[in-house]
């Protein structure tokens, strides 16, 4: 049950090994922290402080993954971490922990460099040369994240996997040497095996006495601006003095996204925004590493909010810092004999669908239910989307080259498209890259349900136009409606509907539409 990212890499591992998957969730694919996060696939430098090397060898490990898997959409990037005068990370420091992250990633991408403050300066302009004592450049990578959930969703499917979105499951629970799944509207589901995906939405309600007091929730909170007013020339690490965390600040196309924060949370994770505090403390924290970057509420395009589910330690302090929390991932077992896959991180979630599937397979063998034929993990083998590699001939045309970052091989398919009929090449919003053959294909092709789920997690127009996308929003929730034969009536709800997410996470209100 679930899917985001967690949820996805399970049932695409366990439809690759020929088990028979249904995915259920409450909301949209991806609708939680698996679009929500910081979009970024990284080893986790910081966690070497923590003495996390184990957690940063697997991501790393996943990371070359990864590129083989998903190149289309997780890309290589140097990323620039500048040392200041005071900071709890000194740069002879940041050198030594570069080299265990290379020595740790067995020296399988491009090493860090150690810069002098004039050419670290000179690779970035925008920092504060006052205190500036030299900086790193190291790799790690950028994605999108909602659209990685979704390849590796579709991939499931095309292995056979079922998903089932905005069916909210009521209740778990064993009759004889079956599990039943009993989702609202009363539709009964009846499985070998249950796993349980939930993200922040784990629970007592979910899991029973396992569930409880098992997550410790931390709200992270991103802020969009124009690439104008933020034009770093390469993803940027900044310290947060006296505290054990970094943030980022990254490039974005058209755009530049800052984040993030990390504070505890308590309610319903669909229900966290951006407050004004939340805004004035990552300004703060930017605006001394970058003076000249124009940052203010007034330059804001957009922001996100998203809860992370990170797994209590039982010997910490009930009141320690979120951001001291591992951030390695559990697999648990109830005594009905559920199965939960609870923490960890987008870069490691292949890795924690397969030893999730290995546990599965296991229990059904000790049980004499597992299917003749079930093999073992496959997904590191196999590309999240089929298709041969677009050729270096193709990539030279800018429109097929530019959907091939989003779609990877089924770029083709789009192209086609646009070539039949050239008004579906019209970019949705002029200074964005995104097209309405885009729109058409997250309708048909890609599970879309409600207009926030085109908008927000097929194509990211929520966090990249200045508007929100409502210039746009009537004409593509028209062209949603009609396609499952809805109404007037229902154009209008789909609307409304948006307005309301979009105040909930972005704490903006949508112009007219």
């Amino acid at each position: 049950m679930g899917a985001g990212i967690a949820g996805a890499g399970v049932a695409r591992d366990a439809a690759l090994r020929g088990l028979r998957v249904l995915v259920v969730e409450a909301r949209d694919l991806a609708f939680g922290t698996s679009s929500r996060s910081s979009r970024l696939i990284h080893g986790g430098v910081r966690y070497l402080e923590q003495g996390e090397l184990g957690l940063v060898y697997e991501a790393l490990r996943e990371r070359r993954l990864l590129y083989k898997i998903a190149g289309h959409i997780v890309q290589p990037a140097r990323f620039l971490f500048p040392a200041y005068r005071g900071d709890r990370l000194p740069l002879w420091k940041l050198r030594i922990g570069l080299s265990l992250y290379d020595a740790l990633s067995l020296y399988r991408s491009h090493g860090h460099r150690v810069l002098r403050p004039a050419a670290a300066h000179a690779l970035e302009p925008l920092l504060r040369e006052e205190g500036l004592r030299g900086a790193v450049t190291y790799e790690d990578a950028v994605t999108d994240d909602a659209r990685l959930t979704l390849a590796t969703l579709q991939d499931a499917r095309r292995h056979g996997a079922q998903v089932l979105t905005y069916a909210p499951v009521v209740a778990i629970r064993r009759e004889g040497e079956v599990q039943v799944v009993e989702l609202d509207g009363g539709l009964r589901v009846q499985a070998r095996a249950v796993v349980v995906a939930a993200g922040p939405w784990t629970s007592e309600r979910l899991l029973g006495v396992a569930g409880a007091h098992l997550l410790a929730l931390s709200r992270g909170i991103h802020l969009v601006l124009r690439a104008t007013d933020v034009p770093v020339r390469q993803p940027l690490v900044v310290q947060a003095q006296q505290e054990r965390r970094i943030l980022f600040v990254v490039p974005w196309g058209a755009r530049t996204y800052l984040g993030t924060t990390d504070t505890a949370y308590v309610g319903d994770p669909a229900a966290s925004g951006v407050t004004a505090a939340d805004t004035d403390e990552l300004f703060a924290l930017i605006g001394k590493v970058l003076p000249r970057a124009v940052l203010g509420r007034d330059r804001i395009v957009s922001a996100w909010s998203g809860v992370r589910p990170l797994v209590r330690d039982e010997h910490a302090a009930s009141g320690d810092p979120t951001a001291e929390i591992s951030r390695s991932h559990r697999i648990l077992e109830t005594a009905e004999g559920v199965i939960a896959v609870v923490g960890g991180k987008l870069t490691t979630y292949r890795s924690m669908a397969e030893e999730t599937v290995d546990r599965v397979v296991r229990r059904l063998r000790q049980r004499g239910q597992l299917p003749a034929g079930i093999g073992r993990c496959q997904t590191h083998r196999h590309p999240l989307v089929a298709g041969l590699p677009l050729s270096a001939e193709e990539l030279q045309d800018p429109r097929m080259g530019d959907l091939a970052q989003r779609h990877g091989p089924l770029a083709r398919q789009l192209y086609s498209q646009i070539q039949a009929d050239p008004r579906l090449g019209a970019r949705i919003i002029d200074d964005l890259p995104y097209c309405w053959a885009e729109v058409e294909h997250a309708i048909r092709h890609e599970g879309a349900v409600h207009l926030e789920d085109v908008m927000r997690r097929r194509i990211p127009l929520a966090l990249t136009d200045e508007g929100l996308g409502a210039r746009v929003a009537r004409e593509v929730a028209t062209r949603l409606v009609t396609a499952w034969g809805g109404s007037a009536a229902d154009i209008e709800a789909e609307l409304q509907r948006y307005r309301e997410a979009m105040v909930v996470e972005t704490g903006r209100t949508l112009g007219p539409c």
